[in-house]
């Protein structure tokens, strides 16, 4: 047989370990891994000579705002800065207009995002005060899960309890994940209002508007709930390990339950925002420093199912709305180029997480909980050729001019990293050569669970 591709010399990182062996790709799949014999011809050969070879990222919460808010992002600018940070298949959360709550939204979503992306995409349904027929509709079309808000959010209406209780109630039929944004919204409301109140109004006095009860207080209610109910949920960017300790404790009870973090989580800290200024504003909003190490401690305990980048882009002119009153700013930061190089250097560099874990946490965990898994999150015969390589030699800076999302801001810029990805390959396809984006617009397939 003749592959299409073979890609040798790598140290590749699979269910087994670390070995170097060579792949083999055919028709978009892993055919054949070894060692090479004169019969394993190929086409092309890519030589990864020092270089770590890993299940494609991915990135299983990121907001790309297409369509209605495409003045800052789309499916093509926020696809390729995946592609460039490595990340092979994204999950796109469902803060877009119009609000993908219903069946008609939803295609018209999956038909822009094979119209513009360049890595695979499947999308997460929204859910509304009654709209469970819609998502019985959206499960049967490819959902891949839903989300939901316990706060306020101009772009998607939070439920109450009684709401989400008969979503989950809903849920609980279906194979299919609830993930859920977990802030008491009434703790925030009066904290908020009390803080703007006082003028305490500098982005450094934002966390102090959402302070950690709300975040606690909401993690337990919505644990409770889905032990009662059966329904599958992710607790989304969680920031504190007393919150973590809360699903572990309800897992062994008998909740279906998975808990995520992200890298503004695990790498910037609150004493930051008066740098970062704006730029700096998310929800959760940013913990002291002793909370980032407590988040890494449980990432070595296996407590943190995987990492995300919660890649949500606004424009500059947007976020700074909030310049004078930092309450005005538009919550999120950008970061699914960066993400997993990022969570490498801290992470593997810096305090030694064994790589077998990084790949868990950056691809086959959520692969395994978004039932993409065996095709997706790992190197094996069979499964679809997502790789990601990566220099583990190389050291560089993060230039917000160089990102390939479409505004160039982050909270990243000026850090150094170790580790770089030096190509992507989606369905044994290079879609990123190290500097440039390198297939088409549309390149990438939409995908869905498979049950």
């Amino acid at each position: 047989m003749k592959y299409d591709l073979r890609i040798k010399n790598g140290q590749v990182i699979t269910e087994a370990g670390l070995q170097h062996i060579d792949i083999y790709i055919k028709d978009g799949k892993i055919a054949h891994m070894g060692t090479p014999t004169p019969t394993n011809a190929a086409t092309r050969e890519i030589d990864a000579q020092g270089q770590y070879v890993l299940p494609g990222f991915l990135d299983p919460h990121v907001h790309l705002n297409d369509p209605g808010l495409t003045n800052s992002e789309d499916f093509y600018t926020g696809t390729c800065a995946a592609a460039a940070g490595g990340v092979t298949t994204v999950l796109e959360h469902p803060l877009t207009f119009p609000l993908p709550d219903h069946r008609s939204a939803f295609l018209e979503k999956k038909k822009i995002g094979t119209g513009k992306a360049v890595v695979n995409f499947g999308l997460f349904g929204a859910c509304s005060s009654t709209n469970q027929a819609e998502m019985q509709k959206m499960i049967q079309d490819g959902a891949i899960a839903f989300k939901t808000f316990l706060t306020y959010s101009p772009e998607i209406p939070s439920l109450d309890d009684g709401q989400v209780l008969a979503h989950m109630k809903f849920l609980s039929d279906y194979d299919t994940v609830l993930a859920i944004h977990c802030e008491n919204n009434a703790i925030v409301t009066y904290c908020t209002a009390k803080m703007q109140a006082e003028g305490n109004i500098k982005p450094e006095d934002y966390p102090d508007g959402r302070p950690e009860i709300a975040e606690l207080e909401a993690v337990a209610r919505m644990c409770l709930f889905a032990k009662e109910t059966g329904c599958k949920v992710n607790i989304a960017h969680c920031t504190l390990k007393a919150a973590i300790e809360i699903v572990q404790e309800m897992k062994a009870q008998g909740a279906d339950l998975s808990v995520e973090t992200c890298p503004h989580y695990l790498i910037l800290n609150r004493a930051m925002l008066s740098n970062l200024g704006v730029f700096g504003i998310c929800n959760p909003p940013l913990r002291q420093e002793e909370r980032v190490e407590e988040l890494w401690n449980c990432i070595f305990d296996d407590k943190i199912d995987w990492i995300c980048s919660d890649h949500a882009t606004y424009t500059i002119e947007e976020k700074m709305a909030g310049k004078d009153n930092a309450f005005l700013a538009p919550a999120g930061v950008t970061s699914v180029e960066l993400c997993y190089q990022l969570f490498f250097s801290e992470g593997v560099i810096k305090r030694g997480l064994p790589l077998e874990k990084f790949v868990a946490l950056t691809s086959t965990n959520a692969a395994k909980r978004y039932h993409l898994y065996p095709k997706k999150g790992r190197i094996a015969v069979g499964a679809d050729a997502d790789i990601a390589m990566l220099d583990p030699h190389t050291v560089w800076t993060v230039k917000d001019e160089n990102l390939k999302q479409m505004i160039k801001w982050s909270p990243y810029h000026g850090m150094t990293v170790t580790g770089k990805i030096t190509k992507t390959i989606v369905g044994g396809t290079e879609v990123y050569n190290g500097s440039d984006i390198t297939s088409e617009k549309g390149s990438g397939r939409f995908v869905a669970p498979e049950k």
